[in-house]
């Protein structure tokens, strides 16, 4: 086998870097999306708000959980009064939507998964972006 035929070609410009945790507002779909590691997921709906994304193929020191998904997000940051327009924290985020819906299915998920995402609350999602 040649090996220079295995090789991949990049396009022009279009480099490859390590993963880095992300989260973002999908605009046209109205979520906010966090991808905590580069994984293959299943998606798991929780309630209408929220889905969960499970790795499919985890590692021992994996969390279950590698990202999550929140719907319906113009209509929730009017409700906890956060700007549509502005550059937030994903801590405050996820703080100002468990204390809008204590006791709801997506703030108590939204506690315990936080909890293999703390190293990333320090995301930030510009939601004008």
């Amino acid at each position: 086998m040649n090996t220079e035929s295995a090789l991949v070609r990049l396009p022009d410009g279009v480099s490859l870097s390590a993963f880095v945790p992300v989260a973002y507002f999908d605009k046209h779909m109205d979520c906010l999306r966090v991808v905590t590691m580069d994984r293959s997921v299943t998606e798991h709906r929780v309630d209408g708000f929220l889905t969960l994304h499970k790795s499919n193929h985890r590692l021992d020191l994996d969390p279950e959980y590698v990202g999550f998904t929140i719907k319906g997000i113009r209509h929730l940051f009017e409700s906890v009064g956060l700007d549509l327009n502005g550059v937030h924290r994903l801590a405050d985020i996820i703080d100002r939507l468990v204390k809008h819906r204590p006791g709801s299915a997506m703030s108590t998920v939204l506690e315990l998964v936080y909890r293999d995402f703390k190293e990333n609350g320090d995301l930030e999602v510009d939601l004008a972006a």
